[in-house]
């Protein structure tokens, strides 16, 4: 090998050095918090460590770097703790996420808490909650929430007895909560839905041409193969009726980050627009719109999607409707003038009967503000939402409420994962409905489980 070509090896290999060394510092860091002292703590954390690092997505710091941190700054990090204090020890680790894995117990029942933190926004991006099965492990439960919300390929999730793959269920890769025994189930994800694959580049190419191509009675299929940015859109049709819109991620989660102020996506009259699987809608800071407002159409969220990170709802419904099956609703809203973190359903219906409303913040009604037609919740899970003022989970003052199954957690049974009213300080507030909060007289500090039901006004309310 003659001299030049010596050096220009030399050259390329060099080059790879520092183009590999430059992508890995690009990659955040993050650090692994267990919650409480659960029984293998050291060896859940070195499990939850090393499976970050195979996913490719994080550098990880040091194993113990926040256990240390915690122990100097004298913190006590059991019991209820908001995302703020986690992402304040997690920036004094010089982490740029928080993994935070929560085991509990609620009526015999044990679950597993998984969620990503991010030190910047201090809110969960990704979240997921599951029933640990009787003889499951806890570290396969884990490791299949960190690679399901992540859109990583684990197959499926462990949901049976011990023994070596007894009773496993498949499942899809994504975030959502899988109920206690004694509830409605979410429905597993059926087949993909069949309509029109709509052609283009990108996004904003296949979003064109539904605005010209679209034609009445047809389903569109709007494939999404890697993340992207998008600028606020309308699925209105002039003149089309009976329109449905499909948005599903392709090859993994795909992650859509509004790139402007205003309302991702806006869906109107004769038009149903449905979140499938793998696909996460994103908000970003200081935005001044809802993700998803719907405004006279339906609105359909399936397993495998995530709406996140947005500081006004996640939902409006202004009018029409709202059907949430699947899915995850976290981490949005503020703790000033907002109501209704997660959903906000101003007029119109909002049926619950599946996924997961977790972690999202406001003055009233953290999880769900019902100030509409209809709220039935008859499946899914509402935990771990924070209002300011009152109704921590669900803040109800006009329409119609039904509650006939699914779980509403209380903070005064559940100081771990249940929804909770406290101010601005971080002061915890009586009386004030951490479940479920109408008036003074009707209202819900403990969790309202599976067989409590609520009707319009009546319901087994806490004095």
């Amino acid at each position: 090998m003659n001299t030049s070509i010596k050096n220009l090896v030399k050259c390329t290999l060099t080059l790879c050095v520092l183009f590999a060394a430059a992508f890995a510092q690009t990659k955040p860091k993050a650090a692994v918090y267990i919650m409480g002292n659960p029984e293998g703590r050291d060896a859940i954390k070195a499990a939850v460590n090393t499976f970050l690092v195979k996913s490719g997505r994080y550098q990880m710091i040091a194993v113990d770097a926040i256990d240390l941190v915690a122990q100097e700054q004298k913190r006590q990090m059991s019991g209820s703790v908001s995302d703020g204090d986690i992402a304040a020890l997690g920036r004094d680790a010089g982490a740029q996420y928080v993994c935070v894995v929560q085991r509990s117990e609620l009526d015999g029942v044990s679950y597993v808490a998984t969620r990503m933190v991010s030190v910047q926004s201090k809110v969960a991006e990704l979240a997921d909650i599951v029933e640990l099965p009787p003889g499951g492990k806890v570290i396969d439960i884990i490791q299949w929430q960190i690679g399901s919300m992540l859109g990583m390929a684990v197959g499926p999730r462990p949901t049976g007895a011990a023994g070596a793959g007894a009773g496993y269920a498949a499942r899809p890769a994504q975030s959502t909560y899988a109920a206690p025994a004694q509830t409605a189930a979410t429905a597993p994800a059926g087949p993909p839905i069949q309509g029109t694959l709509v052609p283009g580049g990108n996004l904003a190419a296949k979003l064109a041409w539904l605005q010209k191509s679209a034609d009445s009675h047809e389903t569109y299929i709007l494939d999404v193969n890697a993340d992207e940015s998008v600028a606020p859109y309308t699925f209105q049709f002039s003149g089309g009726i009976n329109i449905t819109i499909v948005l599903r991620g392709v090859g993994g989660n795909r992650t859509l980050k509004l790139s402007s102020h205003g309302t991702m996506f806006t869906v109107r009259q004769e038009v149903t627009f449905i979140l499938e699987n793998n696909i996460t809608l994103r908000g970003h800071n200081g935005n001044n719109g809802n993700l998803v407002y719907v405004d006279g159409g339906t609105f359909k969220m399936n397993n495998g999607a995530t709406i996140t990170g947005n500081p006004n709802s996640g939902v409006y419904v202004r009018s029409g409707t709202f059907e949430m099956s699947g899915g995850n609703i976290v981490g949005n809203g503020r703790p000033k003038d907002l109501y209704g973190g997660g959903v906000n359903v101003y007029n119109g219906t909002f049926t619950m009967t599946g996924g997961n409303i977790y972690g999202n913040t406001a003055s009233r009604g953290g999880g769900v503000r019902a100030d509409g037609n209809t709220f039935a919740m008859r499946g899914g899970v509402i935990s771990g939402n924070t209002a300011t003022v009152d109704g921590g989970g669900v803040y109800w003052s006009s329409g119609t409420f039904i509650k006939s199954n699914g779980v509403i957690t209380g903070y005064k049974n559940d100081p771990t994962n249940g929804n909770v009213v406290k101010d601005e300080e971080g002061m915890i507030l009586s009386r004030k409905g951490h479940a479920i909060y109408v008036n003074d007289n009707k209202r819900k500090e403990t969790t309202a489980g599976p067989s409590d039901n609520f009707k319009e006004g009546s319901g087994p309310w806490d004095q």
